[in-house]
């Protein structure tokens, strides 16, 4: 998702990504203000990122819960991709007023949007599914993981 709002931005075809809309909400309505030195910089960049991983890990742990056990499926992929992107872009952002609706967004800024939580919701999907396969086979023993093939 991040790498997809990255190519986004460098394209130009959106202004900021949602972290960073976050981040400049929290700044706003959080009286705690830094003085803005060289370095704070990559502080901002990590906080906005651990916000976004916090949101992320959240619905991702909610996808295990609800929908992680068997394939995954197109119907999983796209329901909980669009249920994600709804949640957050037509409810949650808007009623913390940490950006416009999606409603009010261009049409480039949706597709972006729609197509970064898709692609997470595909990723999520996939790694879950191998993540369950895998847990019949692991944890492998000690002196068996030494020359097991890893990658």
């Amino acid at each position: 998702m991040t790498a997809v709002r990255m190519l986004a931005h460098r394209a130009k075809v959106i202004d900021q990504m949602v972290p960073q809309a976050v981040e400049a909400w929290a700044k706003h309505h959080v009286p705690i203000s830094l003085p803005a030195r060289p370095s704070q910089r990559a502080l901002h960049h990590i906080a906005d990122q651990f916000m976004h991983i916090g949101y992320g890990s959240s619905f991702g742990a909610i996808y295990g819960l609800t929908l992680g056990k068997g394939r995954a499926t197109s119907q999983k992929v796209l329901g909980f991709g669009v249920g994600v992107w709804v949640f957050g872009s037509f409810v949650l952002l808007p009623a913390l007023k940490v950006m416009r609706p999606e409603w009010r967004a261009k049409p480039l800024e949706v597709a972006v949007n729609l197509g970064a939580h898709l692609l997470y919701s595909g990723t999520l999907a996939l790694l879950t599914e191998e993540f369950e396969k895998q847990s019949l086979l692991q944890p492998m023993p000690y002196p068996l993981s030494l020359v097991a093939d890893t990658g």
